[in-house]
């Protein structure tokens, strides 16, 4: 009883949160905005965004340490899709504790194993993203705003690295840090995961008619990830727009065309990363009533 109490508060939550970040957004100028665009790359977009929850789940099962139960494939897709509903609805640490809950509640694992796949997802994506930064650098100098704050996140992530692979001398559940055929797999993943945005991004820009260089568009891709560095709820909304806008701006296009590709790219992945684990959740919630009303 207690449980069903908790799932079916949570989903009121998710759902009240999902009102309130809907009416934040601009929804007459948003829809001519998107009469404009080319619905097949649009919904490219949408697409390719919500492959990244496919490999997300790879991602974590690699993570799993030795001795953990193995979660099947399809639940580690609900719990990562879930997962990423709450990150980008419920405020900073919420969504991240939450991603302990499921994979203990829904994937059977103890605490500490849980812990260790978020520490080491952490650590992943920061990889990914100094990957990004480094690719960028070599492919066009980096704007002067941005060079501080790729500085810092590479030193951050650095020392977060450095700090797991001690920890894991000393812990079981980080001993993939030295297994190198794991972690190359588990990489593999998280950077696919970022390629698959990257071309997100690509196709909304075709939707629009913009033609942007490959090194332009990862331009984009990283300047977005590092001013959603730390993640804003719901959703990063204010912070991905601004991101965008500036890189788009220092693209050479105009006001107008900065300011939609920002706020259509950000729907597009929205709503996969939101939607895809709200669907989960409201079955979840509205199968558990129907059992408690019979």
């Amino acid at each position: 009883m207690n449980r069903r109490v908790v799932g079916i508060g949570a989903w009121f939550v998710a759902t009240g949160l999902l009102v309130v970040c809907a009416r934040t957004l601009d929804w007459p100028r948003a829809t001519g905005v998107l009469a404009t665009a080319h619905a097949g790359w649009l919904g490219a977009a949408v697409i390719l965004n919500g492959a990244i929850l496919l490999f997300w789940a790879a991602f974590w099962r690699a993570l799993l340490p030795d001795g953990e139960v193995r979660v099947r494939y399809p639940r580690m897709f609900e719990i990562v899709a879930t997962a990423s509903s709450l990150m980008n609805t419920v405020p900073f640490g919420g969504g991240h504790a939450s991603t302990v809950f499921l994979l203990i509640r829904r994937g059977g694992t103890t605490q500490r194993g849980a812990l260790s796949v978020l520490a080491l997802d952490q650590l992943g994506e920061g990889v990914a993203k100094v990957s990004v930064f480094l690719l960028v650098a070599i492919l066009l100098p980096l704007p002067t705003w941005m060079r501080a704050g790729v500085a810092t996140a590479s030193l951050a992530v650095g020392a977060w690295f450095i700090a797991l692979m001690v920890a894991s001398r000393w812990r079981r559940e980080l001993e993939i840090l030295t297994h190198w055929r794991r972690s190359a797999a588990a990489l593999a993943c998280v950077v696919t995961m970022k390629g698959l945005e990257a071309l997100a991004i690509v196709a909304v820009q075709h939707a629009f008619g913009v033609s942007i260089s490959a090194g332009g568009t990862l331009l984009v891709l990283s300047t977005i990830m590092l001013g959603t560095m730390l993640p804003i709820a719901p959703g990063n909304l204010g912070t991905y727009e601004a991101s965008a806008f500036l890189v788009y701006r220092s693209l050479g296009l105009s006001p107008e065309q900065a300011l939609t590709l920002a706020v259509v790219e950000h729907l597009c992945i929205l709503l996969p990363m939101v939607g895809i684990g709200y669907a989960f959740l409201s079955a979840r919630t509205l199968s558990r009533s129907a059992i408690a009303s019979r």
